[in-house]
Parts: C-alpha cells; sequence; structure tokens
C-alpha cells in the first residue's frame, strides 16, 4: 500500500513539474479548442493542476482557456453552419446523444433565447453541442461569439479564483489523500464518458 502511494506520489509531482513548463499552455489551449468542437473531457480537468502547479500563472492560464475554448467554438459553429451533413456521422461516433442534446437545446434556445449558451457555456453542458447547434441553427455569429466568451470566461475565471485563492490548502489535502483522488478521478472520467 505504501509502495502504491509512493507510485502514484512520485506520478503527481512529476505531473506538476510538467504543467509548470514554460510551453505547457499550448496542450492546454489544443485540449481547449478541440473539447469547443469534439473531445469529451473538459478543459477543466488540465486547467486545475495546471494553476496549482503554478499559481503566478492562473490570470493566464483562464485567458489561454477562455481565447482557445471560443476559436474552437467558431470553429464549431461553422461545423454546423457549412459541414453538417458530411461530419455528422464522424460526430455521432464521439457524441452517440448528439441528437437528443440538439432537441433540448433547440427547445430551451427558443424559450430562453441567448441566455442557453451562457447557462451552456458556464455549465456542464456540452459546450461543443452549443457551438455546433448555434452553426446548424445559423444563430448571429457576432453574438454567439460574445455569449461564448462571456460563459466560458466567467466559468474558467471562477475555476482560476477558486484555485488562487484556495490553492495551497487543495494542493495540501490532494497531496495527503492522493491515491483517494486518483480514484475519484479516474471514476469520473468513466462516470463522463458513460453519461455522454
Amino acid at each position: 500500500m505504501i509502495k502504491l502511494h509512493n507510485y502514484f506520489n512520485n506520478i503527481y509531482l512529476k505531473l506538476l513539474d510538467y504543467l509548470s513548463r514554460k510551453n505547457s499552455w499550448k496542450f492546454l489551449g489544443f485540449l481547449s479548442f478541440i473539447e469547443s468542437i469534439f473531445f469529451p473531457i473538459p478543459p477543466d480537468l488540465m486547467l486545475i493542476p495546471m494553476i496549482l502547479a503554478d499559481r503566478k500563472k492562473t490570470m493566464f492560464l483562464v485567458k489561454i482557456t477562455t481565447i482557445f475554448s471560443v476559436i474552437g467554438g467558431i470553429f464549431g459553429y461553422f461545423i454546423g453552419l457549412y459541414l453538417w451533413d458530411v461530419l455528422s456521422p464522424h460526430i455521432f461516433n464521439w457524441l452517440p446523444s448528439f441528437n437528443e442534446y440538439f432537441r433540448e437545446f433547440k427547445i430551451k434556445f427558443n424559450e430562453i433565447g441567448w441566455l442557453i449558451i451562457i447557462l451552456g457555456g458556464f455549465t456542464p453542458f456540452p459546450f461543443k453541442v452549443i457551438t455546433i447547434s448555434c452553426g446548424i441553427m445559423q444563430v448571429n455569429l457576432l453574438l454567439f461569439v460574445l455569449f461564448s466568451f462571456l460563459s466560458r470566461g466567467l466559468r474558467f475565471a471562477l475555476i482560476g479564483f477558486l484555485m488562487f485563492k484556495f490553492g495551497s490548502s487543495i494542493k495540501k489535502i490532494i497531496e495527503e489523500y492522493l491515491m483517494i483522488f486518483t480514484i475519484l478521478l479516474l471514476s469520473l472520467i468513466i462516470i463522463y464518458f458513460l453519461v455522454y
């Protein structure tokens, strides 16, 4: 048991070391970009340990995550607008419940309008569904970009603030209960894939 704990601890320390390096933000940007189009894992799971690794970079990392998430969202919008018929079979492979999400998004969009983009970009609702759906529905691109920046910016800024404010205490708790957190994180990833 102690050996296993030491093994996880070594991986954790190596991960923090890698995430604090100068160019690791590029991977975060790439993950934020593809998550807005098709990738199932949210960038929060990368943003949190990166802030824990170097809290001085909090604002920079929040900006990178937001900007690349919105750029990916614009890309997703154009997939919905121009390439939906061609790419939809591939998207259904990555996100089998897309049609159900799309119907739900369409109903909510008709009910509460642009507020659904703010709520959807801020909550765990898959942002890729919003980006592609907005393209399919041909919503106003400028407003889509504006509301995407607002919702994604608020979400990642909140995470950044919490990690900056309470990061050191959270880091200590993680280090103390590393095996439990690893099992919980793996369970959450598995559940995320099963649900979405």
